[in-house]
């Protein structure tokens, strides 16, 4: 949670319009990053360039319309910084009385500066391992002809916008208020079908969800896995309910994740298709999650949330 001294700029930011809920992160946003970031970051000010804000919007703009009816309430704007240490981060903002206000998303502009969305999709993808390794992993989201920074944009804010989504909602506990104050883990509609909060507060994984070194996962850190055990670990993950590797992190990652593929791959008809290769040779080819009988559950869940 992000305690804010001015709520009057946030509150007049979320009456703008959602395309126009754009721009240079204040302060207080970097302040807030630096305190939660590895020391080996140091988020700072960035210069956005107007062909970049075209391509955010457009992203944004792109999106179904129900995705943009949902978001127009609790979304206080998209946010641009460097060296957040991470493509981007969402949060709750709260004036200092501590009463919500809305969330906002801030966004690494460096991490699209370069690569369009295959690219930068196979390498988030490939951050929690060790390079080095026989294997190499490659996701494509877009089709060659759609292969732009802009895409790239679009489906990292879908995730973002993920987050935003869960704020005060039946699917997860609000995970700023503590874990004395959640649910019991049925009461929540999303969290009860993969996961399960333990006696500690923790939310874990339930059993047959879980698999060997899923726990040691770390997406953007240097705290990466050998290489050697992408095979392994991407065939556990078949086994389990999660779309992806970086859903089975944790269960907020696994709702923004969902969110974002469901909305990607089955509203918006993109493909979404990973294969792990050993040089030439394709040694695992993911298919598509929500045609599988593991996507049961969370396929209904986001059809009637969706009304798709």
């Amino acid at each position: 949670m992000i305690l804010t001294q001015d709520a009057d700029y946030w509150i007049r930011q979320g009456q703008l319009p959602i395309l126009d809920r754009l721009g240079n992160a204040p302060e207080e946003l970097l302040s807030y990053v630096a305190r939660y970031t590895d020391a080996e970051y140091t988020p700072v000010q960035t210069e956005i360039t107007p062909e970049f804000l075209v391509d955010v919007r457009a992203a944004m703009a792109e999106l179904p319309s129900v995705v943009l009816e949902l978001l127009d309430k609790p979304l206080l704007g998209v946010y641009f910084g460097r060296g957040l240490g991470s493509s981007a981060v969402t949060d709750v903002i709260a004036g200092p009385d501590g009463q919500v206000l809305g969330l906002v998303t801030l966004m690494d502009d460096a991490a699209f500066l370069q690569r369009s969305a295959n690219e930068w999709a196979s390498w988030k993808e490939s951050t929690p391992f060790l390079p080095g390794s026989a294997y190499q992993l490659s996701l494509q989201i877009e089709a060659s002809e759609n292969d732009n920074r802009k895409n790239a944009i679009q489906f990292l804010l879908l995730h973002e916008f993920g987050h935003v989504l869960t704020a005060h909602s039946e699917f997860l506990p609000d995970w700023w208020i503590g874990a004395q104050k959640f649910k019991a883990s049925e009461e929540y509609t999303f969290l009860s079908l993969c996961w399960q909060i333990a006696m500690n507060g923790d939310i874990i994984p339930l059993l047959r969800h879980d698999f060997a070194h899923r726990k040691e996962l770390r997406f953007y850190s240097k705290q990466q896995v050998s290489g050697d055990l992408i095979l392994a670990i991407y065939q556990a993950l078949e086994k389990t309910g999660f779309p992806s590797l970086y859903a089975a992190t944790n269960a907020y990652d696994d709702f923004a994740e969902s969110f974002a593929m469901y909305v990607h791959a089955v509203i918006m008809g993109k493909p979404y298709h990973l294969t792990v290769a050993s040089g030439d040779q394709i040694i695992m080819d993911i298919g598509d999650y929500w045609s599988s009988p593991r996507a049961r559950a969370k396929k209904q869940l986001f059809a009637e949330y969706l009304g798709d």
